[in-house]
């Protein structure tokens, strides 16, 4: 169809037309023969592009690369995909935000599961678990909040008693890495902000707002499904299907949850919701 169109304005005539007055004399043939065509070549390429060629719907693309995430055709929804280290926040089935994130370390892995959201905290404060402790990394006290804490300044919290969170991160360099499985177990999220506002469909400057105030609070959330999967072929912003590397070890190219995932201490923080 593009083609024909192209060679139809090649074969077109061009008439003569005025295409403005300078004073009293006319300005005619303003465009020749040859400029004319030129300028329909570049309106029919870009205006008729879009009608030529559309993406195909992101549940026929995992479809068809025989991947097994099913998008929610209706509401809200938040795929993690670790090995490609990106979140997802798709709405009515279509994609509204792409994210990267940094997921667990092989020996912190984070979980693979089926949830939903809980709350929104903003400004958290953070404490290390007893295992962090343990280990020497984290002394035993609470971090206060603000933007050296290292939730950031807001975190998503999941299913009831899940101590695994979509937060901000006070090492926001670490995004620019490209293999990014460095957390406890947790997911931090690059572009968290938008991921609050997703979430709780507010405005981003309110996001801001409240994300730098001076009191930490959990605002009610929608139960938007979260899935945290581990698809090692999928689509990226291209709609090119992409292998990424098996980080867990796992192999399967396409896994679904494994509930051996949940039985390990994965967790950010051991503070709970009474904060």
């Amino acid at each position: 169809m593009k083609a024909a169109a192209l060679c139809a304005a090649m074969r077109a005539p061009v008439r003569n037309f005025t295409a403005f007055k300078n004073g009293e004399r006319p300005m005619r043939n303003a465009l020749d023969r040859g400029s004319l065509k030129i300028f329909l070549i570049f309106f029919i390429f870009v205006f008729g592009h879009s009608t030529i060629a559309s993406p195909l719907p992101f549940q026929t693309q995992l479809d068809d690369a025989g991947i097994a995430y099913q998008v929610p055709q209706s509401g809200k929804a938040i795929l993690v995909n670790i090995p490609s280290f990106e979140l997802i926040a798709f709405e009515n089935g279509k994609p509204v935000l792409r994210s990267r994130v940094i997921v667990g370390a092989p020996w912190h892995r984070t979980p693979r599961l089926h949830t939903k959201v809980s709350t929104v905290r903003f400004r958290p404060t953070w404490r290390p678990t007893p295992s962090m402790i343990a280990s020497g990394e984290y002394t035993d006290r609470i971090r206060p909040a603000g933007e050296n804490n290292p939730l950031g300044l807001a975190a998503v919290r999941l299913g009831p008693g899940l101590l695994v969170y979509l937060h901000d991160t006070n090492h926001r360099e670490l995004f620019t890495q490209e293999k990014r499985a460095l957390s406890h177990g947790c997911v931090r999220v690059q572009r968290w902000d938008e991921l609050v506002a997703f979430v709780l469909d507010m405005d981003i400057a309110r996001v801001h707002a409240l994300a730098n105030g001076r009191r930490t609070f959990d605002a009610p959330a929608p139960p938007i499904p979260v899935t945290l999967g581990y698809y090692r072929r999928f689509p990226d912003q291209n709609g090119d299907i992409v292998t990424h590397p098996d980080i867990y070890g796992l192999d399967p190219l396409s896994s679904d949850l494994n509930q051996n995932d949940k039985g390990t201490e994965i967790a950010c923080s051991q503070v709970g919701q009474s904060e």
